[in-house]
């Protein structure tokens, strides 16, 4: 039975974890394989998230609708993933990451697999809502379980890179997704983004091991050494204990510049594409933008986590967001030389996914184990209403006829409103300022 229980959420060969004293190392092949398997489920997150915009034009057509008549069930998935990040999210740091990221992810696979079968937007919007609610659960879930599976000294470049892997799976949904629309429709993009993470489920229930700082401090609830509350009690109780006067600071700082960061990427990943063949270029140059854009953003992601890694929080997000600032100028005095304009967008990804990313990875290290999942997952739901914002706010601007250029330009300002917080009020991420409790008294 050894095999199984090696398994299991807690083997036997692992060493014991008594209270108060310190986790024990963990092999590194146990280590890696909690990092691959989190990986996977972000991946094909990422690759869920852009089903409905591929699919949309194909299901519009099948049922006689204008295209716009979908916005309302676009708009579901994000506020959905929002909703999952913030307030099922938490539940995590009471009942364990592993339930939470093996349940919802496969509530993504089933909702998935039933959209098919819809035939109203009402209908849709329901169960894209839904579909999102599972995808911010288990998302805010395998990012907190990285954190604390992850080598220390390459904690945030490991974050960032399995962070990455939803980008990586949007991108190589937006590969893939036409070839299988011409073949099965759009309920093949469906099938196959609801079948993927089910066959993905059995794999975690055998091989995803729980948060082992999670176990120690449930095994020492209740006791005098480790009292009750080290664990969140609910998911409000998680979100109230981000504004305990240790976290204050640091929580709004992050939901301020969550938001920034996530409103600019999903207005640039939103309408990159239709704002440069305003501009003028090509459909197959503008779509190709979409690609180096998503391209940064792993680079970017990467590059900005290695420099949280270092310590050097303020200078990370000062680099991404005045990345971004600068490429979107750029774009008022670029030459129409489309390599140029590649590298624009490419560096317009690097800065805000980027930024986002690091204080993903930020928060993982300043919240303690206790609040992890709820401190990443309520960040992220401000981010999430940031992406929910920028797509209407978007066709809003194109909508009233304001130049493309404008558009872009205009994205300036958000860029430097995070530059000026970041300048006035990063002392309040310093990595030492709000230590892990003590397991003793």
């Amino acid at each position: 039975m050894a095999g199984g229980d090696s398994r299991s959420h807690r083997s036997d060969s692992e060493p014991a974890m008594p209270a108060g004293s310190d986790v024990p190392q963990l092999p590194p092949a146990t280590s890696w394989r909690v990092v691959i398997l989190c990986a996977l489920v972000c991946l094909l997150d990422g690759y869920d998230m852009v089903v409905a915009p591929v699919g949309t034009p194909a299901m519009a057509s099948d049922w006689g609708i204008d295209p716009a008549g979908f916005a309302v069930a676009l708009a579901a998935s994000v506020l959905g993933t929002g909703v999952g990040s913030a307030v099922i999210a938490p539940l995590g740091d009471r009942f364990g990451r592993r339930p939470l990221v093996i349940l919802s992810f496969a509530l993504v696979g089933l909702s998935s697999l039933v959209t098919p079968l819809v035939a109203t937007i009402p209908q849709l919007t329901v169960i894209r809502f839904i579909t999102g609610i599972a995808m911010g659960a288990s998302l805010a879930n395998a990012l907190a379980l990285t954190s604390e599976y992850a080598v220390t000294r390459w904690r945030s470049r490991i974050l960032a890179c399995v962070y990455a892997s939803s980008a990586l799976g949007g991108a190589l949904g937006g590969l893939i997704a036409p070839s299988i629309l011409n073949v099965a429709g759009w309920q093949g993009i469906y099938a196959v983004g609801g079948a993927l993470p089910l066959l993905l489920v059995p794999v975690l229930f055998f091989f995803l091991s729980e948060s082992r700082h999670f176990l120690q401090l449930k095994a020492s609830a209740g006791t005098p050494e480790q009292p009750t509350a080290a664990i969140s009690e609910g998911a409000f109780d998680g979100l109230a204990s981000l504004f305990a006067s240790s976290y204050r600071n640091a929580t709004i700082v992050l939901w301020l510049l969550f938001f920034l960061a996530t409103f600019t990427t999903y207005m640039l990943s939103s309408w990159l594409p239709t704002l440069m063949h305003m501009v003028g270029w090509s459909m197959e140059n503008s779509v190709r933008a979409v690609m180096t854009f998503s391209f940064g953003g792993i680079l970017g992601g990467f590059f900005l986590s290695w420099m949280v890694d270092a310590g050097k929080v303020r200078t990370a997000l000062l680099l991404g967001f005045g990345l971004t600032g600068c490429a979107l100028f750029g774009t008022r005095i670029a030459p129409d030389h489309i390599a140029l304009w590649m590298a624009l967008t490419t560096m317009m990804g690097a800065g805000t996914i980027g930024a986002a990313n690091a204080l993903t990875a930020v928060a993982a290290i300043v919240y303690p184990t206790s609040l992890r999942a709820s401190g990443i997952g309520a960040a992220g739901a401000l981010g999430r209403f940031g992406a929910t914002v920028a797509p209407l706010m978007g066709g809003a601007l194109i909508a009233l006829e304001i130049p493309a250029l404008g558009i872009l330009s205009g994205l300036v300002f958000p860029m430097g409103l995070a530059l000026l917080i970041v300048l006035i009020f990063s002392g309040s991420l310093e990595l030492s300022a709000v230590p892990e409790p003590a397991s003793g008294p």
